[in-house]
C-alpha cells in the first residue's frame, strides 16, 4: 500500500478494467457498494449531507475528467495518478 488510498484503488481496480470484456458496471456497483458502506457508517444524523457529498464529488470529477484530453477519441478514461 501507497500512501495514495487512490492511487492503491486504482492499483486494486486496473487488472478488472484492462480485461477484455471488462464490465463496467459491474465494477462500478462494487464501487458504489463500498461508497455505501462508508456513508453508512457515519452516524444517522450524518448519513444524508455525507451522501450528499459523494453525489456532488462524483458529479465534479466526471465533469472534470471529461473536460481532459483523453487521447483521440478514444473513449478510455485513464485515470490520473498522483
Amino acid at each position: 500500500m501507497s500512501d495514495c488510498l487512490h492511487c492503491d484503488i486504482h492499483d486494486l481496480l486496473e487488472p478488472e478494467l484492462v480485461r477484455e470484456g471488462a464490465d463496467l458496471g459491474m465494477i462500478a456497483a462494487k464501487v458504489t457498494e463500498v461508497l455505501a458502506d462508508l456513508v453508512v457508517m457515519a452516524g444517522p444524523e450524518d448519513r444524508a449531507a455525507l451522501l450528499a457529498d459523494v453525489i456532488a464529488n462524483l458529479g465534479h470529477i466526471v465533469l472534470e475528467k471529461s473536460e481532459q484530453p483523453q487521447g483521440a477519441g478514444s473513449g478510455e478514461a485513464k485515470p490520473r495518478r498522483h
